[in-house]
């Protein structure tokens, strides 16, 4: 019993150490400014991301049936040579990038919110506090967001998987799968606009932020 307790200590730690890191408190103007900007710089990839997600779909929709018409046989989504395939592999690269940076916002934003409850005299406590809120609310858009694509994407596979029998077989069955799938995609889309909403929102109250730091 000992020895397990020996080897656990050293793991809680760690998982302590990490703990406080992630919440460890801002400090001075410089750190801040710091943080605000790195906050800035996700925000701005995240815009570009988004943008190239939501025109890469939207071109990958266009591509049926035509494009499955001329490879009858063929699941377009697993066809490394096929138009379908680039464009999600494209949309899916877009999207793993904007996962990573809202881990770095959030990482940042929980160091915000601890120092937001410190209420330190030589920082801008009401600008930070405005800031985490919309980065907060950023945060929540991404979950309803992944929500949504989980099950684009899902209804997606279904759709190219059945497609190449569907379409020999009963075309309107076909027609039927792409039209419930452009509306699956339909609300991944408006995902998308509230999003760059928000984040256009989290930008400006980030601005403010520098600015009432100097």
């Amino acid at each position: 019993m000992m020895k397990h307790r020996r080897y656990l200590l050293p793991i809680l730690l760690v998982g302590l150490f990490i703990l406080t890191s992630c919440q460890k408190t801002i400090n001075t103007k410089t750190e801040l400014k710091d943080n605000t900007e790195a906050v800035i710089t996700e925000l701005k990839l995240q815009k570009k991301q988004l943008t190239i997600i939501e025109n890469t779909y939207n071109q990958l929709q266009q591509q049926m049936p035509e494009a499955q018409k001329k490879n009858p046989d063929t699941n377009l989504l697993e066809d490394q040579d096929s138009k379908v395939y680039l464009l999600n592999q494209k949309a899916q690269a877009a999207t793993d990038q904007v996962a990573d940076s809202q881990k770095r916002i959030e990482k940042i934003n929980a160091r915000l919110k601890n120092t937001a409850t410190k209420k330190l005299t030589n920082l801008p406590n009401s600008a930070i506090l405005q800031l985490t809120q919309a980065l907060h609310i950023v945060q929540l858009d991404h979950e309803s967001f992944n929500k949504f694509m989980v099950a684009y994407k899902k209804d997606q596979t279904a759709l190219y998987k059945h497609a190449p029998e569907l379409l020999t077989e009963k075309n309107d069955d076909l027609d039927e799968l792409i039209s419930q799938n452009t509306q699956y995609l339909g609300a991944v889309n408006q995902q998308l606009e509230i999003l760059q909403v928000n984040i256009n929102s989290s930008l400006t109250n980030a601005q403010n932020l520098l600015t009432a730091l100097k």
